[in-house]
């Protein structure tokens, strides 16, 4: 049997369901990468790459690392540019493939993607689909993903009490090869795939010193690097919750969402460490229970996503409300992006954004509310800068969380935030803005 597994955000070897479902008698696997031009392309409100300056070359990286960790268990990558429904029917026929499987996705333009490919697929050729993204599997939820509660405490009330989440699975310890006449393809650089999906020349990717990411990388290997040192060298899930709301450092919270966004780690794995932890220490910790519940939030929002379809994305709420109105007027948002609104607290969050990638949960909060319920901006706009911006989107929690800032999401109740408050509490001494005076 000769299977064709169409990487997406599932870049890593643990806790894989498509690669634990390989049968002994597979004969040859084709894992292939498709860099779409219409994924990683303008979006439709900033027309804008939606695969931006710090996401496209931590996801280089991630790949460069996966490329290694495949040969070392005798297999390869096949890199290519163009749209999935093109180019995998194609290299299915020429690997005389008797099956293309996937990670499921949980969101819309996913899902047409999915839909194109199969419609250009034989009938011989099915396509499978394997839950790889999410803690909790759809299917194994005690309530029916259409039931899905418009309330996050109700969500948690009805699940988290009844919920099993099924162990990680371990790396495979051998890999098939690939198909006769094919052979791991040259990952392109970035200025390389910029060219081919007719974008502007990426600047190289230079840490900043300011940053509050670890300097690890992209890629499984820095992921695993990441999570033993947060969870069993420094023992930092017990404090999780009194440094979460810190703004400052590498350590305050687990900055494991980028590795996350792109499959990189699974949240099944980080749920084995929190188990792990509360095992050796002997309790369950506030700091393990919140972070417990983080994983919950970012499943909910997946299984938000897939209940309301493109609802999700609409300017109107999921409950109909409409959004407050808008501003037309373009450049307040373009200062904004520029960390040039005059609120030093906001400028400070959209520098350090601007500058690594990266921003704190409560800066995104505060950023999102100014935009919107300050500046009377669309937040779709907001959401599609953060889409450009972030070395961690994800499009469930990018746009669920400006969803519910907005108040179109499952809250009707203002969700506006008082800026100068919040820096005044999480801020008192005004370090994180001198951090971020200058870009």
């Amino acid at each position: 049997m000769t299977v064709l597994y169409w990487l997406r955000n599932d870049l890593r070897l643990h806790d894989n369901a498509v690669l634990t479902a390989l049968p002994p008698h597979a004969t040859a696997l084709l894992p292939v990468y498709c860099f779409d031009p219409v994924a990683m392309g303008p979006d439709p409100y900033l027309e804008l790459p939606r695969t931006g300056p710090h996401r496209l070359p931590f996801l280089l990286e991630t790949l460069a690392d996966l490329q290694q960790r495949y040969a070392a268990l005798g297999s390869g990558i096949h890199f290519v540019v163009g749209r999935p429904e093109e180019e995998l029917p194609a290299l299915a026929r020429q690997a005389g493939a008797e099956a293309i499987w996937a990670s499921a996705e949980h969101t819309t333009e996913e899902w047409e993607t999915e839909d194109a490919l199969e419609a250009a697929l034989s009938p011989k050729v099915p396509l499978r689909f394997f839950e790889t993204l999410t803690l909790l599997r759809p299917h194994d939820l005690p309530i029916p993903v259409r039931s899905l509660p418009y309330s996050f405490s109700k969500f948690r009330f009805d699940v988290f009490s009844k919920m099993t989440v099924r162990p990680a699975e371990p790396a495979p310890s051998q890999l098939p090869p690939l198909p006769t006449g094919f052979t791991p393809t040259v990952l392109p650089t970035a200025a390389a795939l910029a060219a081919a999906l007719g974008q502007p020349a990426p600047v190289g990717r230079l840490r900043d010193r300011r940053s509050a990411l670890p300097a690890l990388g992209g890629g499984e290997t820095a992921a695993l690097a990441r999570l033993h040192d947060y969870a069993v060298e420094r023992h930092l899930i017990g404090r999780y919750d009194d440094t979460r709301n810190q703004l400052l450092g590498e350590a305050f919270s687990t900055k494991f969402s980028p590795w996350l966004a792109n499959g990189s780690l699974s949240a099944r794995q980080i749920w084995a460490a929190i188990d792990d932890y509360d095992a050796t220490h002997g309790a369950r910790s506030k700091g393990a229970m919140q972070l417990r519940l983080e994983l919950l939030w970012r499943d909910y929002f997946r299984l938000l996503a897939l209940r309301a379809g493109v609802d999700f994305f609409r300017w109107r709420g999921l409950r109909d409300q409409l959004p407050k109105p808008i501003n037309p007027d373009r450049t307040v948002f373009e200062r904004w992006t520029q960390g040039r609104t005059g609120n030093v607290f906001v400028d400070a969050n959209m520098r350090e954004l601007a500058a690594t990638g990266f921003m704190s949960n409560r800066g995104r909060q505060n950023v999102a509310s100014y935009l919107i319920h300050d500046l009377h901006q669309d937040w779709r706009w907001g959401a599609a800068w953060f889409e450009h911006q972030l070395i961690d989107y994800d499009p469930a929690s990018n746009w669920g969380n400006w969803k519910y800032i907005a108040g179109t999401g499952t809250d009707v109740r203002d969700t506006a935030f008082d800026v100068d408050q919040q820096a005044q509490r999480y801020d008192r001494q005004g370090r994180y803005v001198r951090t971020w005076q200058q870009p």
